[in-house]
């Protein structure tokens, strides 16, 4: 188990009460994201709309769309983005990243996204 599910749902609940928070991307976000056809710069704020828990495998996840993208949302991993320093969360934010990044490492992760997915899905008919 890569995640303490008591202290990974307590963040998320802290999260959830302060949003939006304003993060920026990796620089593996943004690589993975211009491989889809997305440009976004290093620089520009991706304000976190929507906290979700995703298990093990996909960890605490972020909606994080920037303005005027709504109908592709963009979900990602809390470890490939950065939380704003002043933030009053930004501290134990970093803290969880830099521990979930430690145990994938001791897995054999890969240390950067392997996707995302932009693309929504197509809705079945009833």
């Amino acid at each position: 188990m890569i995640d303490d599910y008591a202290k990974a749902m307590e963040l998320v609940r802290k999260m959830e009460a302060n949003l939006p928070i304003p993060a920026r991307p990796t620089g593996g976000f943004i690589r993975a994201m211009k491989a889809q056809g997305v440009k976004i710069a290093r620089d520009q704020e991706l304000p976190i709309k929507r906290v979700f828990y995703m298990g093990d495998e996909a960890d605490i996840s972020c909606d994080v769309t920037p303005p005027g993208m709504e109908k592709t949302p963009i979900i990602c991993s809390i470890t490939h983005i950065r939380i704003k320093p002043g933030h009053p969360l930004a501290k134990e934010i970093r803290a969880y990243q830099r521990e979930r990044k430690r145990r994938l490492a001791q897995t054999g992760a890969p240390r950067e996204p392997t996707s995302f997915t932009v693309t929504p899905r197509k809705k079945h008919k009833r």
